[in-house]
């Protein structure tokens, strides 16, 4: 259930964001990483701004 507060615009978007922040998480993106972004899709958005919150630096390439 999605709670009266959340629009189904935001609740669509906890999906792709949890698989982002897993990956993340498993090969472990520190700060001062320097890491390349492959795809400018939603999926690529998402990783550039969580990456760019951990600290590293982005090359994005689409």
């Amino acid at each position: 259930m999605i709670p009266e507060n959340v629009s189904f615009e935001s609740a669509t978007l906890g999906e792709p964001l949890s698989a982002v922040y897993a990956y993340q998480e498993n090969i472990g993106i520190t700060f001062g990483d320097t890491i390349v972004i492959i795809g400018a899709g939603p999926i690529g958005c998402f990783h550039s701004q969580l990456a760019k919150l951990r600290g590293s630096t982005n090359r994005n390439y689409d």
